[in-house]
């Protein structure tokens, strides 16, 4: 205890000094239960991190609200957590109530590390959209089975050979094949 707020409590008996002193920090610790409520609400899985890393936060959080004397119980822990996790996860959620799953953080956490393994990333999600039939030119937007799309600027003209060199079908000079 610092110098100044023994002097002060001094002549306190034990009861009225724990009166005073939780009147004192009392409102600091409101101040930042308010602040990590907030937070935890506000939490949302962002698209490009582990969701490892999410879920540590979000146990952070809830850790932290234990500590200021405000437990949420694990139920509502995984509803918070389950409910801020991207939409390419909903398939997992819905697996998780419709089974009707009762697990712990720390245990949700490891399923939701293998889910993580299994659901596609953004990256590979472009590059399939990638994959569909051009919108440009109404004539090739035939059958493409087997064909790769090339922008004209990538494609490289024939060379017209020069008129000294030998043909590769009959190797006479004069005319190429």
């Amino acid at each position: 205890m610092i110098p100044d707020l023994q002097k002060d409590l001094e002549h306190h008996d034990a009861y009225e000094m724990l009166q005073q002193l939780k009147d004192m920090f009392q409102q600091q610790a409101r101040q930042q239960r308010f602040e990590t409520v907030r937070a935890l609400h506000a939490c949302k899985m962002v698209e490009g991190t582990s969701v490892s890393s999410y879920v540590l936060k979000m146990k952070r959080y809830i850790y932290q609200l234990e500590r200021l004397g405000s437990s949420i119980g694990p139920e509502l822990a995984i509803d918070l957590i389950l409910n801020s996790l991207l939409k390419s996860y909903d398939q997992f959620v819905l697996n998780y109530n419709m089974n009707n799953w009762e697990k712990s953080i720390s245990e949700l956490h490891l399923m939701l590390k293998t889910a993580e393994k299994n659901i596609p990333s953004k990256t590979s999600e472009v590059k399939a959209q990638g994959k569909g039939k051009g919108k440009g030119n109404p004539k090739s937007r035939g059958n493409h089975k087997g064909k790769k799309f090339v922008p004209k600027d990538s494609i490289k003209k024939k060379e017209k050979p020069a008129k000294d060199s030998t043909c590769f079908h009959c190797e006479e000079v004069g005319h190429w094949k």
